[in-house]
């Protein structure tokens, strides 16, 4: 199997973002685990994946087969996979094809982290589990809890029209609670509670390095900056 091959909403842009951000963390030393809530059929996991530091959990949290029976899925959601085949077997047998160790899957849903991920563990959560608002609030806050210092927090859909719950959580976490834009792409937000000033260098960086792609000016949200990284057209 290649990774094109991989069914999945991923975007180039995204998995370059994912490799600098965590192959950063992993280069100065930043320790700590990664959690991804939403799997879908593995896509970002196999790239988080590749990451994966020696004695690091990886939890991937989703309802797979459940999602269009569970209770704690929203009926927008089991209205949009019902249809698709969505099995954890699936996952599993794409994760594999890439990496030789499984990710820990919790089949469930993600209200139900806490329970398994410690607070202050992690230094790498993706949301992309949910576009409710009231279901990303609650994410958002978990990312908060199980994230160590300078930990990043990446968003998916945060400005689509159909995901607006999605993008009211996400500028409610940063205009009132502290979280800090890194950067963004056409699809997903980087965030920290931390410092944001070495990973915006760090994609400036690696973005100039690249012919395929590049970053913008900084736009400001408040006093805090924000890079946006997108592919070069033609």
């Amino acid at each position: 199997m290649q990774y094109k091959d991989v069914p999945g909403w991923f975007a180039p842009i995204d998995q370059a973002a994912f490799s600098w951000i965590l192959q950063f963390q992993n280069r100065t030393g930043t320790p700590g685990d990664l959690l991804e809530m939403g799997a879908f059929k593995g896509k970002s996991a196999i790239v988080i994946g590749a990451s994966r530091k020696p004695g690091e959990r990886f939890t991937v949290c989703d309802l797979f087969d459940d999602i269009t029976t569970s209770a704690a899925a929203h009926d927008t959601e089991k209205r949009f996979f019902r249809g698709q085949t969505l099995t954890q077997a699936e996952f599993e047998r794409n994760y594999r094809a890439f990496h030789a160790e499984l990710a820990e899957i919790l089949r469930a849903p993600t209200a139900t982290i806490n329970d398994h991920v410690a607070a202050g563990s992690c230094r790498f959560v993706h949301i992309d589990a949910s576009h409710v608002y009231d279901n990303v609030r609650e994410d958002t806050q978990t990312a908060r809890r199980v994230l160590r210092e300078n930990g990043v927090v990446a968003f998916d859909d945060f400005r689509k029209p159909q995901t607006l719950g999605t993008a009211a959580a996400v500028w409610e976490a940063i205009l009132n609670e502290g979280l800090r834009p890194i950067a963004n792409t056409d699809f997903k937000l980087y965030a920290s509670w931390g410092d944001p000033a070495p990973l915006q260098a760090e994609i400036i960086r690696r973005a100039a390095a690249e012919a395929w792609c590049r970053t913008a000016a900084p736009v400001m949200i408040r006093d805090m900056p924000m890079i946006h990284v997108l592919r070069n057209r033609g």
